[in-house]
């Protein structure tokens, strides 16, 4: 007899008042249900009759084994039950062990944190993207306030230190001041050795938090629930923020672009679960509580002492960049942020590069390799292309563009050089300009330029002066020559003509 029906010919019978026949013909069922049901007074229970199970017998033979062997698992239960003549399957045996054996895993205790106590940080892995040539891994910072759950994230191709600190500060500046504990995990960033209360953290790392005036706190080795709070914002972000938009993630920068639009779109002005409020309409009661930021900011460069090779390289995460040849086989200090790489000597800053993320790249500015072909040239070249190269940075790039093809650029300088005496500086720079634009890289072509430019203006070609002994040519020194001075006596003389006509 179910509940239902015990309930219903209990309100026919006190309520309608009905008998016991008109209560059957009711419900359709017989006067000894009715009956039976009158005369109870509690709830009706279903006790079914337990099925005799093969495993019966065994029982006592499975608490034997389980009072010796508490971990025994069901596979070896089972064999050893087999032995003794037991049929049924590992299936009954895992059933009944469930009901018996003690539950596993911890019980936790959830953690209550004040406003401005604690913050949380953790990596997340995001796949692979591709940088030209090169696959990288993806990596998501998270940082979570533990109070508001404002969460902070930034995509990065490495979990380098250098990238761990970076992402800290910068989710402090995105806070607006710090808390009083920083949790983690034993990341190698932050911890050298141990775990828990016994890890010894990081010089740089402990720098950082001195700097910030935050208590760093290291969780316990395995014990990921520890920092429940950023664990769950790196699945968030995940399952949120990066799940179905493969099509969209193509570039790295597709993710920077993610980052801040899906934080401050999505993710803090979310209803929370747990607090059942806007992260960030609760941040508002903890951002007076954060402590201050320092005035001055945070060094987070990677600092890195390199040599500089025999072939005026430094190499950096992968790939290769130039220095100055001057500084070959010397000492060098290498400071990287996100975006550049800097090469100091000194202290004085003496190359900067576009840092590159691809692998096996070679990164050359090109002062760097006309410098280096320089060196490379007698005394007496190196003077004439130093003397072309003051010219300035039309000069400069055409002579670039001589080194790098297979003619003999000493011949083109000093061309250049000697029409610079005939024509004037002015116009054999006006000439190298155009015959840049027309990507032409000889000094054939910038004469004949200079010459259709004269035509076109009407005015005499000079001759070049030819001695027989040209090295006496060579050692006259000469004010550079002025045009407009012999343009002047071909006008007088024209003007003389008419004047006679």
């Amino acid at each position: 007899m179910n509940v239902a029906l015990w309930a219903e010919i209990r309100r026919l019978s006190e309520i309608e008042n009905l008998s016991g026949r008109a209560i059957a013909q009711r419900m359709h069922c017989s006067r000894h249900t009715v009956a039976n049901a009158l005369n109870l007074q509690q709830l009706p229970t279903s006790a079914r009759t337990r099925r005799q199970s093969l495993l019966d017998p065994y029982v006592e033979r499975i608490k034997e084994l389980l009072a010796r062997h508490p971990d025994l698992s069901a596979v070896r239960i089972h064999e050893e039950l087999a032995r003794q003549g037991y049929a049924g399957s590992a299936i009954i045996l895992r059933r009944y062990l469930r009901k018996i054996r003690p539950a596993r895993g911890r019980v936790y205790q959830e953690v209550h944190y004040e406003p401005g106590q604690a913050m949380q940080v953790d990596w997340g892995e995001c796949g692979h993207v591709q940088i030209g040539s090169t696959s990288r891994k993806v990596s998501v910072f998270v940082a979570v306030l533990c109070y508001s759950r404002l969460l902070y994230i930034e995509f990065t191709l490495s979990q380098r230190k250098a990238e761990f600190y970076r992402g800290l500060v910068n989710a402090l500046t995105f806070f607006g001041g710090s808390p009083r504990a920083v949790i983690f995990d034993n990341l190698k960033a932050a911890v050298l050795n141990g775990s828990g209360r016994h890890a010894c953290f990081h010089p740089e790392f402990l720098a950082l938090c001195g700097y910030f005036c935050m208590q760093p706190i290291a969780c316990a080795r395995r014990d990921p629930e520890s920092k429940g709070m950023v664990e769950g914002g790196v699945r968030y972000v995940k399952h949120n923020a990066l799940a179905g938009r493969a099509d969209e993630l193509i570039r790295f920068e597709d993710y920077l672009a993610l980052a801040p639009a899906w934080r401050d779109q999505v993710a803090n002005v979310r209803q929370h679960e747990s607090t059942r409020e806007r992260p960030i309409d609760r941040f508002e009661r903890e951002r007076a509580l954060l402590r201050p930021l320092p005035t001055i900011p945070f060094d987070t460069d990677e600092v890195v002492p390199a040599v500089v090779s025999p072939h005026a390289r430094i190499a950096f995460d992968g790939n290769r960049y130039s220095a100055p040849p001057p500084f070959v086989r010397k000492p060098l200090t290498l400071r990287a942020n996100r975006d550049e790489l800097r090469l100091l000597h000194e202290g004085q800053v003496v190359a900067t590069h576009v840092r590159s993320y691809e692998r096996g790249q070679l990164v050359v500015l090109p002062e760097h390799r006309l410098a280096a072909l320089t060196l490379r040239q007698r005394p007496q070249l190196r003077a004439l292309e130093q003397e072309f190269d003051a010219w300035g940075p039309e000069a400069r790039a055409f002579h670039l563009q001589l080194n790098s093809r297979p003619v003999k650029t000493s011949v083109h300088v000093r061309r250049l050089l000697k029409l610079a005496q005939v024509y004037g500086r002015t116009e054999v720079l006006a000439a190298i300009s155009r015959a840049l634009a027309l990507a032409t890289y000889d000094a054939a072509c910038v004469e004949n330029l200079l010459l259709a430019e004269r035509r076109r203006r009407q005015l005499p070609t000079p001759t070049l002066p030819t001695p027989k002994r040209r090295e006496l040519i060579d050692d006259i020194e000469l004010e550079p020559a002025n045009p407009a001075f012999y343009d002047r006596f071909c006008h007088d003389s024209e003007e003389d003509s008419h004047a006679t006509t």
